[in-house]
């Protein structure tokens, strides 16, 4: 009866053991999912980088729960009991955002006429947004502080869990609703709770309230709740519905809603809320009309097109039946273009997929078909990514201000990535060009865009004058048209440019031009934007920046030297164009695309004088007056800082080799978090078996990563003509030896602590989730200033420190120290 009874007793630990875990995994799944859906809203109720500003900063919350269970360890509550309320916090402040969301009057226009009373509308949804980060950072630090032991299993699961959980913002909002998923998210606390609970009847009531909510959700609520943006888009005031959409849905990338416009020949596309737009044009599909009616225009507006600059390339090269490459065809009107002056062959490339099957779906009889036409391939992909693996050649590759303001696809604000606009992609574009063949580009800053193209155009073609084969015009607003002839323009061919461009070819306005070679306009571009190397005399005395990007340094819109506004002048340095794009983002001299630096620098500082010190000052006699303390302190740090620095870098290193930054982003998250979770079980058998030199995992990850950054350029030529499936898998492959050991430091610090000072375990946790929000902003800043590989090289040097704290972390001898009451495993 006896042995029965022991074997009873250990089956139940064993079960209690298995609810611990999975609680963890939906814990920790539930709140990687809820930051990067949260970041998705945001992108659409407020403008991309004020959204990375409010996540990033809620992050903060993340940490605070480990410094909350340091300080009130709660040490008279049972951890199940305690669990259970913290799980159930989570899931309720979870689902009170979709109605805080909605219903706060929070209003951008109206901080400056009712400050007090805007204030406190972000302050109130703030702390919305704060705490359940809070109580998630509250229930791990309670975890892992109260099972010290088994850490090891406890990070693998959380770390699973996140990795997991990263892959359902690719899936639940296309198919629920960004909004939607807030909910989804929210059952799965309330499950985590049940499971925290162990049984009886609370807990099962709590697993069917989480069953029947994600069921209701799916089948009623689906694309049904809206959230209205908090400032003013897509010609809506804030907090104002939208009455004109006609479809809505959430792409991987950006939410698409397309709207009834005021005139009858034209459906409005718009991204994240009005962040980005284009336009389907209707179309009867009769493209032999269609080219004696392309110009004309409706209600003193172009009948198919945003402006005639549109067709420049197409109509000059309507003799020689091009071949035709599209990079970002949206609603089809440079596609349009094409057909109508009489292409022989279209690939019409876009990466948001939801446009591409809106066109062939539901609006292909509004469009004419236009992109069924046996003429057109349509490709969902990144233009880069089909350029690389695309064999063909083209008369015309046409790129119009093609970018995504989705945080999640390329960053935000001034730190975007603008792969489109290096010296790689104007390589890649070149050598896709027939001998007589013009690259188009619609985008701004046009002396940027010389000084990128020109060393590209360098090394590919060093014995010819990139003078010759260079034409700009002005465009739409401050956004000139650029081209690019792979042989010399010739007089003829700049005329016809110019006849174009006046008043002979349509109603419409007259577009001039900037800089055509041989022709007056010649000497409206100083020279020197077109010296390769570019003078570094001056790059550095012009009031904004022209140096050339580059793959590792794409952050074209990173323009700004000063806080300031700039004036254009008459010599050509700076162009009224470059002024106005580069002013429009100033707002009482305040930068726009700069200021969530700022601010979450600011708030960075703050939370650290809470973070750190605070608990120094005010706990020394009792937790912090320990030897351990600071090598702790300094370890946790760099772990948090250099584990998220490694996993941003990556994100954006990778979109080259997967093509689609969607794609990076999960690829990168899975399998990084993945095998950060192996390695945190592989190091348990270390730990035991070399005791502190278990640490050598440390030198094994630098290793690893260095040999990555330095093959990384082999890599990605590698990947030339192979499919997105094996990209993936092999960036995946080289990414395993990175994870694996990455995932072990954290779970040896809390072994190294459970016995020397387990009281600082929540601290030490508390440090870890704060400096991940730190390390971001670390990596962007340092990404900008200097490069994705220096921001690598940095979180090595950070993982040294680590390394070097550990030592002085396990200098002293662990004795034989229990945990103190209330600290131990209640499972």
């Amino acid at each position: 009866m006896t042995a029965q009874r022991v074997n009873h007793q250990f089956e139940a630990a064993g079960l209690r053991h298995r609810n611990l875990y999975f609680a963890i995994f939906l814990i920790s799944s539930a709140t990687l999912l809820l930051e990067l859906t949260l970041t998705r809203i945001f992108d659409v109720i407020l403008w991309n980088n004020l959204a990375y500003l409010i996540i990033s900063s809620a992050i903060f919350g993340f940490g605070l729960g480990g410094i909350f269970i340091m300080l009130w360890p709660m040490k008279g509550v049972a951890t199940d009991k305690l669990l259970t309320r913290v799980s159930v916090g989570f899931a309720g402040f979870v689902l009170l955002l979709v109605p805080a969301l909605k219903f706060i009057p929070a209003n951008f226009d109206e901080l400056a006429s009712h400050p007090f009373r805007q204030l406190a509308a972000f302050g109130s949804l703030y702390l919305f947004l704060l705490i359940p980060f809070f109580a998630s950072g509250l229930a791990i630090s309670i975890i892992l502080t109260r099972n010290a032991e088994q850490v090891h299993r406890l990070y693998f699961w959380d770390l699973l869990g996140a990795g997991i959980g990263c892959i359902g913002i690719f899936v639940l909002p296309s198919i629920i609703g960004g909004e939607e998923t807030l909910i989804i998210i929210g059952s799965a606390g309330l499950l985590a709770a049940a499971l925290f609970a162990g049984g009886g009847q609370f807990a099962n009531w709590l697993t069917i309230t989480a069953t029947a909510l994600a069921i209701l959700t799916i089948a009623v609520f689906a694309n049904r709740i809206t959230f209205e943006s908090f400032v003013a888009k897509r010609g809506i005031g804030p907090n104002q519905a939208n009455d004109n959409v006609e479809f809505s849905k959430w792409d991987p990338i950006s939410k698409i809603d397309i709207d009834r416009e005021n005139v009858p020949f034209r459906k409005r596309i718009v991204y994240d809320g009005g962040s980005q737009s284009s336009s389907f044009y209707s179309f009867d599909g009769n493209l032999d009309a269609l080219a004696e009616n392309y110009f004309v225009t409706a209600d003193n507006q172009n009948r198919y097109n945003s402006g005639k600059y549109v067709a420049l390339s197409h109509w000059l090269k309507r003799a020689d039946s091009p071949r035709s490459l599209i990079v970002g065809s949206a609603g089809g009107q440079e596609t349009l273009a094409a057909l109508a002056f009489g292409a022989s062959h279209v690939d019409a490339v876009e990466m948001v997929c939801t446009v591409m099957d809106a066109a062939t779906g539901p609006y292909a009889d509004f469009t004419g078909s236009l992109f069924l036409n046996p003429r057109v391939t349509t490709t969902c992909d990144e233009g880069r990514s089909f350029l690389r693996h695309s064999g063909d050649l083209y008369d015309i590759i046409q790129i119009h201000s093609n970018h995504t303001t989705s945080s999640i696809g390329s960053g935000s604000g001034g730190a975007s990535a603008v792969y489109l606009q290096t010296v790689e992609a104007y390589k890649e574009y070149l050598s896709h060009l027939t001998k007589g063949g013009i690259l188009q580009i619609n985008y701004y800053v046009y002396p940027r865009m010389i000084t990128t193209s020109a060393k590209a155009w360098s090394e590919l073609y060093p014995d010819e004058d990139f003078r010759q084969h260079l034409v700009i015009t002005t465009g739409y607003g401050p956004m000139p048209t650029f081209l690019i002839k792979r042989s010399k323009w010739t007089r003829d061919e700049i005329a016809a440019v110019r006849y174009f461009m006046g008043p002979e070819v349509s109603d419409e306005r007259s577009y001039e031009i900037i800089f055509a070679p041989g022709e007056p306009e010649a000497s409206n571009v100083p020279d020197d934007f077109f010296q390769v190397p570019l003078d570094p005399n001056f790059e550095a005395s012009l009031p904004y920046k022209v140096f050339p990007l580059t793959d590792d340094r794409p952050f074209f819109r990173d323009l700004r030297k000063g806080v300031g506004r700039i004036q254009a002048d008459s010599e050509g340095y700076v162009p009224k164009e470059t002024a106005g794009f580069i002013n429009a983002s100033l707002r009482k001299f305040i930068p726009l695309e700069s200021i969530h630096l700022y601010l979450l620098g600011g708030l960075s500082i703050i939370v650290a004088l809470v973070v750190i010190p605070g608990p120094l000052l005010i706990f020394r006699r009792k937790a912090l007056g320990k030897p351990e303390t600071v090598p702790a302190l300094i370890y946790f740090a760099c772990l948090g800082a250099g584990f998220i620095i490694v996993e941003l870098v990556l994100i954006f290193k990778f979109t080259l080799l997967t093509g689609f930054p969607v794609y990076s982003m999960a690829t990168v998250l899975l399998t990084l978090l993945i095998s950060a979770a192996v390695g945190s079980l592989i190091s348990e058998s270390l730990s035991r078996s070399y005791g502190r030199r278990a640490i050598l995992s440390v030198p094994a990850f630098c290793i690893a990563i260095l040999i990555l950054v330095l093959s990384f350029p082999q890599l990605r030529d590698l990947t030339l003509g192979m499919g997105q499936l094996a990209r993936i898998l092999l960036a995946a492959a080289f990414i395993v030896p990175i994870g694996i050991p990455l995932g072990m430091p954290f779970p040896l610090g809390i072994d190294a602590l459970k016995t020397r000072a387990p009281d600082l375990i929540p601290w030490a946790w508390g440090i870890n989730g704060f400096m991940t929000a730190v390390g971001s902003l670390l990596s962007i800043v340092i990404s900008m200033k200097f490069g994705f590989d220096a921001a690598i090289f940095v979180a090595v040097l950070i993982y040294v420190i680590a390394l070097l704290s550990f030592y002085f972390l396990t200098k002293t001898d662990p004795g034989a120290r229990a945990p103190e009451d209330g600290m131990a495993d209640h499972w």
